[in-house]
C-alpha cells in the first residue's frame, strides 16, 4: 500500500512539473514574432515547396541538353517461325527466325546492347524549354516573396496593435488607481451624480480595452502561427521615429521591388517562350544516335552488331493543329501584357493611397504629441477641485493619453502598410 501511494505521489509530482512548464510565460519581441510568422506560415511553406518543384523542373529541362545513354540486357526463351520484335519495355529486341529443323526446339537467346542518342537541332525547342523552366523557377521565387511580405506585415501590425492595447490598459489602470487614492469627501448629490457618470465612462472605456486586447491576442497568435492557448507576453517599445517619404520615389520603388509586378513580367516572358515553343514545332528535328549490340544463343556471343544514325524528322501536316496552338499561345501572351498593365495600375493606386494614409497618420501623430506634452504635468489641473471635477479631469486626461497611443500605433502601422505596397523600406 505504501508503495502504491509513493508511485501515485511521484506521478502527481511529474504531472505538476510538466503542467508548470506548459504554463511558463513566453516573451516575444517584434523580431521573434516575425521569425515565428515566417517559419510557421502554411502559405510560405507551400510556396517553398513550389520553389523546390520548379527547381527540379529546371533540372529536368537541363537534362534534355545532354545525350541519352542506355544499357540493355535480355534473356529470352523462344520458339518462333518468323522474326519476333519485342516491346520497347523489353528493349526493342528482335528474336531471330528459326530454320525448319529447329522449330521443335525451345532455345535461349541473349542480347546485350548499349545505345546513345542526342538531339542536335529542333528549331529552338531545347533552349526555349530550358528558359521556360528558368522563368518558372523565378516565378515561384516571386510568389514566395509576395507571400513573405504579407506575412511579415501582418505579424508586425498585430504585434504593435497588441502592444498599443497593453499600453492603453496600463494607462487605464493607472487612472483608476489615481481616482481610488482620492476620497469623495462631503460631496453633494449633484457632484456624486456627475462623479458616478464619469466613473462609468472610464470603466466602460476600460471594458472595451480589455475586450479589444483579448481579440488582439488571438489575432497576434494566429498571425505568427502558434497555438491560440499559448501563454505569452510581448516586449517592445511603442515608439515612432519620423521618416519622411517621397511619393515619386515610392512609385519608382514599387515598380522595381514589388514581387507581384515581377511575377507578371515573368508570366509575360513565359507566354513569349510558349509562343516560341509552339513555333519550333514547324521546324525539323535532327538527331544523332548509335547502338552496339552483342547477341547469340550461347556464351561467348559471336554475333556483333553496331550502327551510327543521323535522323531527320520534318513535320508536314497535322490537320492545322500546330497553327491553332501557335495562335493560342499568342493570345495568352497578349493576355499577359494586359494583366501586367492592370496590375501595374493597381500597384500605383495602392502606393498613392498608402502614402496619403501615412502622411495623415504623421500629421495626427504630431498633433497628438503636442497635446500629450500639455498634460505631461497635471499637478496644476488637480488643485483646489471637488471629487466630481477630479474624476472629470481624470477622464479627459485618460482620453487624451489613449488618443496619443492610438496615434503612435496608427503611424507605425501606416508606415508598415506603405513599405508593404512599396516592396522595401522607405528610409
Amino acid at each position: 500500500k505504501t508503495l502504491i501511494i509513493s508511485i501515485f505521489n511521484f506521478q502527481f509530482l511529474i504531472f505538476n512539473c510538466l503542467y508548470s512548464q506548459q504554463l511558463t510565460e513566453r516573451t516575444l519581441t517584434i523580431e521573434e514574432s516575425v521569425g515565428l510568422a515566417i517559419s510557421n506560415s502554411q502559405q510560405l511553406l507551400s510556396a517553398a515547396q513550389d520553389i523546390q518543384i520548379a527547381k527540379q523542373r529546371l533540372n529536368e529541362a537541363r537534362a534534355i541538353m545532354y545525350p541519352q545513354f542506355e544499357f540493355n540486357a535480355n534473356y529470352s526463351r523462344f520458339n518462333t517461325e518468323s522474326p519476333l520484335f519485342l516491346s520497347p519495355l523489353l528493349g526493342n529486341t528482335i528474336l531471330p527466325q528459326k530454320t525448319i529443323g529447329e522449330l521443335d526446339d525451345i532455345e535461349n537467346y541473349y542480347t546485350t546492347k548499349i545505345s546513345l542518342s542526342q538531339v542536335l537541332w529542333s528549331g529552338n525547342k531545347l533552349s526555349a524549354t530550358k528558359k521556360f523552366a528558368e522563368t518558372e523557377f523565378k516565378t515561384a521565387e516571386s510568389d514566395y516573396g509576395a507571400i513573405k511580405n504579407k506575412t511579415v506585415a501582418t505579424a508586425a501590425k498585430n504585434f504593435y496593435k497588441l502592444l498599443a492595447l497593453q499600453k492603453k490598459l496600463d494607462t487605464y489602470n493607472a487612472s483608476l488607481e489615481k481616482i481610488a487614492d482620492r476620497k469623495n469627501d462631503n460631496a453633494n448629490y449633484k457632484n456624486r451624480f456627475l462623479a458616478d457618470r464619469n466613473m462609468e465612462k472610464i470603466k466602460s472605456c476600460g471594458e472595451k480595452i480589455k475586450k479589444d486586447l483579448e481579440i488582439a491576442r488571438i489575432d497576434f497568435l494566429d498571425s505568427i502561427g502558434i497555438e491560440l492557448n499559448t501563454i505569452f507576453a510581448i516586449k517592445g517599445e511603442l515608439e515612432y521615429k519620423k521618416v519622411s517619404a517621397d511619393l515619386n520615389k515610392c512609385l519608382a520603388w514599387a515598380m522595381e521591388y514589388r514581387p507581384e509586378l515581377k511575377k507578371t513580367e515573368l508570366q509575360e516572358q513565359m507566354d513569349a517562350l510558349a509562343v516560341n515553343l509552339s513555333l519550333s514545332g514547324r521546324y525539323p528535328t535532327v538527331a544523332l544516335g548509335g547502338n552496339y549490340q552483342l547477341e547469340d544463343k550461347q556464351w561467348p556471343f559471336e554475333k556483333k552488331s553496331w550502327n551510327a544514325t543521323v535522323n531527320l524528322t520534318l513535320p508536314i501536316f497535322d490537320g492545322f493543329g500546330q497553327f491553332a496552338r501557335i495562335k493560342q499561345k499568342k493570345y495568352q501572351y497578349r493576355k499577359a501584357q494586359i494583366n501586367r498593365a492592370n496590375i501595374s495600375d493597381s500597384i500605383k493606386a495602392e502606393v498613392r493611397k498608402s502614402f496619403i494614409e501615412y502622411e495623415y497618420a504623421i500629421e495626427k501623430y504630431e498633433k497628438k504629441t503636442k497635446e500629450a506634452q500639455t498634460i505631461a504635468d497635471t499637478s496644476e489641473l488637480y488643485k483646489n477641485i471637488s471629487f466630481s471635477e477630479y474624476v472629470e479631469i481624470t477622464d479627459v486626461v485618460l482620453q487624451m493619453q489613449l488618443e496619443y497611443i492610438d496615434a503612435v500605433r496608427d503611424v507605425i502601422i501606416a508606415k508598415i502598410d506603405l513599405e508593404t505596397v512599396v516592396g522595401r523600406s522607405v528610409e
